[in-house]
C-alpha cells in the first residue's frame, strides 16, 4: 500500500539477467538489495526488469530503461559459459568491442589458487569488459564488473549476479560512484517501525485517520507474523509526529524503529545483558537456530541447539519423561516445556526454547491437527509454553513457529 508518492529528482532502473529469475529456478534477491540501497541512498526506483539471456532482449530492456531513467544497474549474465551475454549485449549496444582486463584476471588466478586449483580456459572470458566502459575490479569473486556514461550523461552499471559479490561491490565501488556522478542527490527522511505478533488490518486501525494528515510516503509490509512500515518524508518534523503516533498506538508490538529482523532485536537484547540463550527444537528442523545464526556475532549470546525429532533423542539428550510423552504425546505442551527446561540446562544457558508440533503436511489426528505447535521458554525462574494452531503448507508452518518463538522471548527480555 502506498499514500501520495511525489516525484523524486534522479530515477533509477534495474534490469537483472537470467532464464533462472523467470523460470523461478533462483529467487531474485538483487532486485530486492538493489531496490531498497537505491532507495535509502534517495534515487526513485521507477521499475524493475528481468530477461532472458538473449543479446536482442538485453539490448531492448537496456534501451528502455537509459531512456527513463539517469541510473541503470543491471546483474547477472556475467559468467563464462555460451548463454553469460551481458557484456556482448552492451558492448553491442553501445558498438564497440570487448577487451580485456588483467587485474580481473590477475585476481581470477588469485582465487583459484588459493583453493589448489588452475585457471579454465573458459573462465578467462570473465575478465572481459566493453571498451569505452571503466572496470569494477570483483575481489569478492571472479566476474569483472563495469561502468560507463552514456552521451547523455545516464549511468549505467554491470554488476556479477551472485548476490554476496553483488553487494560487496555496490558497497564498496557503486556507492562512490553514485556519489561522484550525482552529487545533487538528497536522502529523503525516513523512517522503519518494525512489529511482531500484529496484522496489517490491525496495524492500520491502530494508525488511525489522522495519521495521514500530511503528505509523504507510506508504505506497509506484511510478512509471516511481523508488520514492518516504511516511511519517507521531506520534513524530519512531519516523521516526529508519525513516529510519536506509532509509538504511542502501536507500543505493545514495535520491536524495532530501524531496519534490522527480530532476532537481531533479541540478540541485541541478549548481548546488552549478558544473558545467553539455547534452543531444542522439532518441528522447525533448526529453522529457528538459522535465524538466530545469521546474524554475525551471535556465538555471543548463542549457546547452542539441538534439534530433537524423534522421541528417544528428546528423552536422552533433553530429559524429557518417557511418561510425558506417553501419556501427553511429542506434540503436547508438557513436552515442549520439558525440552526448554533440558536445554538450558544442558547448556547452561540462561535462556532456553522448546519447539514440538505437526508441520504437516502428514501427522495430524482427530485431537491435534496439521500446524499445531506448542512453545515453551524456560527462565532462571519460570518456565511458560503456549499453544498455537498455524495454517499454511509445512514450511509456513515452520517459519511462523519461528517467528512466535523469538516474539514470546522478546516480549519476556525487553
Amino acid at each position: 500500500m502506498t499514500h501520495r508518492i511525489p516525484p523524486a529528482s534522479f530515477k533509477a532502473e534495474i534490469l537483472t539477467i537470467g532464464d533462472e529469475l523467470l523460470k523461478g529456478s533462483v529467487l531474485n534477491t538483487n532486485a530486492e538489495f538493489l531496490g531498497k540501497n537505491l532507495t535509502g541512498l534517495g534515487f526513485c526506483v521507477s521499475r524493475q526488469t528481468s530477461c532472458r539471456d538473449q543479446i536482442d532482449e538485453i539490448k531492448i530492456n537496456l534501451r528502455g530503461a537509459l531512456e527513463r531513467s539517469n541510473l541503470v544497474i543491471m546483474s547477472g549474465g556475467l559468467g563464462p559459459t555460451p548463454d553469460d551475454l551481458t557484456r556482448d549485449a552492451v558492448a553491442g549496444y553501445f558498438n564497440v568491442p570487448l577487451k580485456f582486463s588483467s587485474s580481473q584476471y590477475a585476481q581470477i588466478k588469485h582465487h583459484y589458487r588459493r583453493h589448489g586449483y588452475s585457471v579454465p580456459p573458459l573462465v578467462k572470458r570473465e575478465a572481459l569488459y566493453p571498451e569505452k566502459s571503466v572496470p569494477l575490479i570483483n575481489k569478492h569473486g571472479i566476474a569483472l564488473g563495469f561502468y560507463l556514461r552514456s552521451l547523455n550523461g545516464k549511468l549505467l552499471v554491470v554488476l556479477p549476479g551472485v548476490p554476496a559479490e553483488l553487494q560487496n561491490m555496490f558497497r564498496e565501488l557503486v556507492i562512490p560512484l553514485i556519489r561522484k556522478y550525482f552529487r545533487a542527490l538528497s536522502v529523503r527522511p525516513s523512517l522503519v517501525a518494525k512489529m511482531v505478533g500484529i496484522s496489517e488490518p490491525d496495524v492500520m486501525e491502530r494508525l488511525g485517520k489522522g495519521f495521514f494528515r500530511d503528505q509523504f510516503d507510506f508504505g506497509i509490509y506484511p510478512q509471516a507474523g511481523e508488520v514492518s512500515i516504511r516511511l519517507y518524508a521531506d520534513k524530519k518534523l512531519i516523521l516526529h509526529r508519525l513516529e510519536s503516533i506509532i509509538r504511542k498506538g502501536l507500543s505493545s508490538w514495535l520491536y524495532a524503529l530501524e531496519d534490522i529482523s527480530l532476532s537481531e532485536c533479541v540478540g541485541r537484547i541478549l548481548k546488552k545483558r549478558r544473558q545467553t540463550l539455547a534452543v531444542a527444537e522439532s518441528c522447525t528442523g533448526g529453522f529457528l537456530s538459522a535465524e538466530i545464526t545469521k546474524n554475525p556475532g551471535a556465538s555471543d549470546y548463542f549457546v547452542g541447539a539441538l534439534t530433537a525429532y524423534q522421541n528417544r533423542i528428546k528423552e536422552k539428550h533433553l530429559g524429557v519423561s518417557k511418561i510425558v510423552i506417553k501419556k501427553k504425546g511429542a506434540v503436547s505442551a508438557q513436552t515442549a516445556r520439558e525440552m526448554a527446561c533440558g536445554v538450558r540446562t544442558q547448556m547452561n544457558s540462561t535462556y532456553g526454547i522448546g519447539i514440538t508440533g505437526i508441520a504437516g503436511p502428514g501427522g495430524g489426528t482427530r485431537t491435534k491437527s496439521v500446524g499445531l505447535v506448542y512453545i515453551a521458554i524456560a527462565t532462571p525462574k519460570r518456565s511458560f509454553v503456549s499453544g498455537h494452531q498455524f495454517w499454511g503448507d509445512r514450511q509456513q508452518v515452520q517459519i511462523k513457529a519461528v517467528k512466535k518463538a523469538l516474539e514470546f522471548l522478546w516480549r519476556e527480555i525487553h
